[in-house]
């Protein structure tokens, strides 16, 4: 039955077969598509085989799915959800073994060349149904290329994962009730920076200073126990993972070491990746914002949103807030951020924001305009800055110097075409109210 009509009974015609499905399944996974895979994934494999651990290799476990139902069309031509869930899923194993699918099912594959090729064929399958919904089947052979040059970068990306697990460790919760139950009091912990600690490892590129500062408290055991709390509870480097993933299929650039792999932006798919981490983990992260690595992001449950021109460095803590745009037109209209910074909860920068490394913008502050914050700044909780169109139809940036300190509770407002110039090592008093004085300089209105 559907909608009142009853198909294939007398006086009722049957729906046309859909030619279309039919021709995709006779083509996605042909003999054609299996000669021009196997070079790409036999020098792949050559690539990942070094990245990997006995004890992750033992630990790696693939869901498999059957090419019928990575050929099925979904809508407009574009593979489902609930396939899309399991690739994504799939690819979490390959760069933290163990991490998401559950061990022993019969339908996954452990070993390495075949963990590797199930993944090459549903990846395939997602872009080529991808490139099928917006054209014809011409651009099959490059959906194969795309799809392995996501798996050529996984090296990289299995790096990255790692690094922003371990930012995590700047969260003082990883010192849980479990670890405070084996002997290590609060107040020895409370006299130690181990956030400054694990920047130094950040910028060193090793664990190593580290796990030294760890060993000399006696508590080397301490950092496995804290990255496998992480990595089995924490959200933010899975949905970073998300996006660097549908971040990987926007590019079009060469890759490093590449066996002549040409990628091209897919079309849907990373839009639809983005769309899942934020039902998964309610942070809208655009697929071409540029994202470093070692972040943390905090609770981002609570909603993180990055928009299609933003820029975000590495080392940052990033709580709940929105890195928005002020304009329609298709220029750089999204903040950037630099390195180390850290954005504290219900923040807002919107538009060409700029904030330089080392600087810190407070809670339920708004940013906006064309504002520029050099290195080393320290903006309070609840501040206003921001460009304004009063008089000025183009009204001047706001540039604040490096180290500046700006309190609690203070606006900064430029109406003038002029810039408006906070000197460096500046320091601005809570509920301060600041404008260009006309001349560039600011103007303490008021201090309320």
């Amino acid at each position: 039955m559907n909608g009142g009509r009853v198909y294939g009974k007398v006086g009722h015609y049957p729906r046309p077969p859909d030619r279309t499905a039919r021709k995709i399944k006779n083509t996605l996974f042909d003999a054609s598509y299996e000669h021009r895979k196997k070079p790409l994934l036999t020098q792949t494999l050559e690539r990942l085989r070094p990245i990997y651990s006995k004890s992750e290799l033992d630990a790696l476990r693939i869901d498999s799915m059957s090419r019928e139902g990575l050929a099925q069309r979904s809508g407009r031509g574009f593979v489902n959800r609930d396939i899309l869930e399991t690739v994504l899923g799939n690819l979490l194993e390959c760069v933290a073994p163990g991490s998401h699918n559950a061990p022993q099912l019969r339908n996954q594959r452990r070993e390495l060349s075949e963990a590797i090729e199930e993944v090459a064929d549903q990846l395939y399958a997602m872009v080529a149904q991808s490139f099928l919904a917006v054209t014809d089947d011409t651009r099959l052979g490059a959906a194969l290329e795309t799809a392995f040059s996501l798996l050529w970068e996984l090296p990289r990306l299995k790096s990255r994962a790692l690094w922003n697990r371990f930012a995590s460790l700047k969260d003082p919760a990883v010192w849980d009730a479990y670890l405070l139950h084996t002997g290590i009091s609060r107040e020895k912990l409370a006299a130690l920076d181990f956030r400054s600690q694990v920047d130094t490892a950040i910028q060193e590129r090793t664990f190593e200073s580290y796990q030294d500062f760890l060993g000399s408290l006696n508590l080397a055991s301490v950092l496995d126990y804290q990255l496998q709390l992480v990595g089995s509870t924490y959200p933010g480097w899975r949905v970073l993972f998300y996006h660097d993933v549908a971040h990987a299929l926007t590019r079009s650039d060469d890759l490093e070491e590449s066996p002549n792999i040409h990628r091209i932006p897919v079309p849907l798919l990373p839009r639809a990746i983005s769309e899942l981490g934020g039902r998964y983990y309610q942070a809208d992260l655009h697929p071409e914002t540029q994202i470093g690595d070692a972040n943390f992001l905090e609770h981002p449950h609570r909603g993180v949103t990055t928009g299609q021109t933003g820029i975000i460095g590495c080392g940052c803590v990033i709580y709940p807030s929105t890195f928005g745009g002020l304009s329609v037109k298709v220029k750089q209209r999204h903040p950037v951020i630099g390195d180390f910074v850290e954005i504290g909860t219900d923040t807002s920068l919107l538009g060409p924001v700029q904030v330089s490394d080392y600087s810190t913008v407070g809670t339920n502050t708004e940013i906006y305009g064309f504002v520029e914050i050099e290195q080393r700044c320290r903006i309070g909780s609840s501040v206003v800055i921001g460009t304004i169109r009063g008089a000025a139809e183009h009204p001047g940036r706001i540039y604040i110097g490096d180290e500046v300190r700006i309190g609690d509770g203070t606006v900064i407002e430029n109406t003038s075409e002029m810039d408006l110039i906070i000197p460096n090592r500046s320091q601005i008093p809570a509920r301060s109210h600041v404008a260009n004085d006309g001349f560039g300089f600011p103007r303490y209105v008021t201090e309320r």
